[in-house]
Formats: structure tokens, sequence, C-alpha cells
């Protein structure tokens, strides 16, 4: 069966990103059978611009910004592709994006990583595929190294979900992004998930797109300290098995104490210290959620712990400078 695939891509105030968004999208060498965009309760022109420049576009709008997760997961339930892609709205793919990810479309495979880099310094990495540290922290595969050092398809922990795509029996048996995290580490999360479940991700570097990294929050905004660091509690809390939750819970906390340090120079504890305290306010809630994605783990203990990353901050700025 050829595969049918859709596009999924959350707005909000994104005007001045949209218009090369889409045409890139429009201008595949495999065209996508479905394009969606989903607007969280934007206040600028951007619907107005799409319906007027691409009508072809299906729109759906949202009466309040629901944050990227859920945005992407109202959008993928409203696709009909048995493959979906979703884009940030700040992204650019190259034309051959589909094709080259298309061309890999086949068992063990079943979501795949693009080579994302930098809009402002093409010849960059953004994101070559993500890892996951044992302390729950995601990290971006070569990121700031030269595009010329990832040549080769390989596996990788999951995509980051700035250009990547899914098969539909992914999404429908992880039950896609999780709401809470409303932004940043959803695909993360979504990743250790798919991983739990024995599903497999394939980083290809033909397929390029172009990013506009942190355009809309911010490198060290409140927005991106916040979300991030709380999102990243609920990931360990989440997804960890037990005995590995219990081994790197003083690599985690010696994480967060380092993170806590980092950001006072930065000016932004009170961000951190908030999403330590959001992160506990919903700790039984998330406790419930790790039940069921523990209850549902086909992947063993020890074949959980051998695609984490150990030696994280080594690894990481290994990955970084490589």
């Amino acid at each position: 069966m050829s595969a049918s695939v859709s596009v999924v891509i959350v707005n909000y105030n994104g005007e001045r990103f949209l218009a090369p968004c889409l045409s890139s999208v429009l201008a595949q060498t495999r065209p996508f059978d479905e394009i969606i965009l989903v607007d969280n309760a934007s206040s600028d022109s951007s619907l107005g611009m799409v319906r007027h420049r691409f009508p072809q576009v299906r729109v759906i709008e949202i009466a309040k910004n629901l944050g990227y997760a859920e945005g992407c997961n109202r959008g993928i339930e409203a696709s009909a592709g048995n493959l979906v892609a979703v884009l940030n709205n700040d992204a650019v793919l190259h034309s051959y994006w589909l094709e080259k990810l298309l061309e890999h479309d086949h068992e063990p495979w079943n979501f795949w990583a693009s080579l994302i880099l930098f809009a402002s310094e093409p010849d960059k990495i953004d994101s070559a595929g993500d890892a996951m540290a044992v302390v729950g922290a995601g990290f971006k595969i070569g990121h700031l190294q030269s595009a010329q050092n990832r040549t080769e398809p390989r596996e990788v922990f999951g995509p980051c979900a700035a250009a990547a795509l899914y098969r539909r029996s992914l999404l429908e048996a992880t039950g896609g992004f999780d709401p809470d995290f409303f932004l940043i580490y959803e695909d993360a999360d979504l990743n250790f998930r798919a991983r739990l479940l024995g599903f497999r991700c394939l980083f290809v570097p033909d397929a390029v797109a172009y990013h506009h990294v942190n355009s809309s929050i911010g490198s060290f905004s409140h927005t991106y300290v916040f979300y991030g660091h709380r999102n990243s509690e609920y990931v360990f809390w989440k997804a960890m098995p037990l005995a590995l939750l219990l081994l790197y819970l003083p690599e985690r906390f010696l994480f967060d104490l380092a993170s806590f340090f980092f950001f006072v120079i930065k000016g932004r504890s009170i961000s951190f210290l908030g999403a330590k305290v959001d992160f506990l306010r919903n700790f039984i809630s998330l406790i419930r959620k790790r039940r069921a994605v523990q209850k549902s783990r086909v992947l063993t203990t020890g074949q959980v712990r051998k695609i984490l990353v150990r030696n994280w901050l080594r690894n990481r700025l290994k990955a970084s400078r490589a």
C-alpha cells in the first residue's frame, strides 16, 4: 500500500514565518496528500494571509491557545494519512524532504528524524535527531556542529518535532503528544514513550529542514526556562522505569542543582523554581500517567538503559563539538 502523508503545522502569531514555511511544503518533489494548519487563537493576521495566499491549506481554528502539544494532537486527529509529518511554523523544508524520508518507509522504522539546520546559519546543525540522558534531559545530537559531519542514516532515540515524520500506528499506540506539556519537551516525552513500546527511529540526513530556532519564545525567556525544566521532570518521572529512576535520581538532583545555579547567574532563578513548584503541584496526576506508561512498556529495564545516554554531560558536549 502506498503511503498517504498528512502534514500538521501548529501556528500561534507566526505570520512572519508562515509564508516561507507553507511555500516549502507545497514545493515538495513528493507532494503531501493533506496540509493542515492548526491555529492556536492567533491575534496577528496569520489566518487571513493563509486563506488568501494558500487556499489549499485546511485550517483548524482553536478558540484559545492550547499549546503546541495539543495543537499537534488536534491536527493529527483531523488528518487522514497513514503517515503524519509535524512541522514548526518557523521551519522551511528542502524540496526533497518528504521524498528522502519516504525512501526509508519500511520496517523496522516507525518514526523519522530529519537534519535540521539553523535558518540563520545553514551550514550548522540544530538537530540531527534527539537523544535522552539518564537524568531525563533531552538534547539535540550534533547541535552547533558542521552539517558536513552528519551524512549517514542511523538509529537515534527520536526526532525533534520541529520537522518529523511518524507512522499513525505509533501516534495511536502512544496517544500522541501529552497536552499537559503545553510546549517544549513534548517531543522528548513522545519519543521516550514510543521507545518504551518498541518503536524505532531513523535519522535521515538527506531530509533537510531549516529552522528559526526559538523564534517565538527565546533561549532564556521565562517561558523557555519554566516549561523546559518543568517538563523535563515530567519526562523523568513518567517514562523512566522504576529501577532506573532510583538509580539515576542522585544524578537528577545534581542536574537540578547545577541548573539552579546556572539560572541564578542568568537571572531566571524564579522561573526555574516556579517550574519545580508546578511539577510538584501536578505530581499526583503525573504518577497516574506513569502507571499507565509503565504498564504498557514492552522494553526491559536493561533495554531501556542501553538507549539512554549515561555520561550525559560529557556526551552532550561531545555531540555539540564532534
